[in-house]
């Protein structure tokens, strides 16, 4: 189902590291700088995450043996709870201008797929994602700072999930972005494609 509301709602894809967050940042910042300003407010799957919660996906470490949350599957996150907080927030009073929803696999779930007024990508080579990954997580916050740990999840969970959903779901963007791209001189062109495609949710009477 097509959305339906005034809010423009825009899906970000990419790897683990490609370089989404950022990319969200500037475009935000660029939505409201531009004319007129329009508020921009940011649903990360991340947020949605089971981690080891029960009914999330799990995966068996082929080197310890041990069972690991996998949060590199498609069901890695609650999407129906993340929909309907999506189409909560659509249907309030006080609806934001645009709705950017960032997350490996925005672009991979129909349901949350067919509800983006626009779909970008984020690609970065593999190598460029490791190590942002691995310098990201040793700083904390993410679980291990243990770089052992943090290679070996990457080889056995994060790379797997990548190639098998995350990669295959750049099909269905509308446009890929390089995640080592300078951000702050292509969000302002981003953002006028979005400003384009919420003019057109007006009212002429408005």
């Amino acid at each position: 189902m097509k959305n339906q509301t005034r809010s423009v709602i825009v899906g970000i894809a990419g790897g683990s590291a490609s370089g989404k967050t950022t990319l969200v940042q500037h475009l935000a910042q660029a939505l409201a700088a531009g004319r007129p300003p329009l508020h921009a407010e940011v649903i990360g799957m991340d947020r949605y995450f089971y981690r080891g919660a029960p009914g999330g996906p799990t995966f068996i470490s082929p080197s310890t043996g041990e069972r690991l949350p996998d949060n590199n599957h498609p069901n890695s996150a609650d999407n129906a709870r993340l929909i309907a907080d999506l189409e909560t927030l659509c249907a309030s009073e006080n609806a934001p201008d645009v709705i950017l929803v960032e997350g490996l696999m925005a672009l991979y779930v129909p349901e949350l797929r067919e509800r983006f007024d626009l779909r970008l990508f984020v690609e970065l080579d593999a190598d460029l994602r490791a190590l942002r990954r691995l310098l990201r997580d040793m700083q904390g916050g993410r679980g291990s700072t243990d770089p052992h740990w943090i290679a070996t999840y990457y080889r056995e969970c994060a790379r797997v999930g990548h190639a098998a959903y995350v990669e295959p779901s750049r099909v269905h963007a509308d446009l890929i972005v390089r995640g080592d791209a300078d951000f702050q001189r292509i969000a302002p062109y981003l953002a006028a494609i979005i400003r384009e495609l919420w003019s057109t949710r007006r009212s002429p009477h408005e």
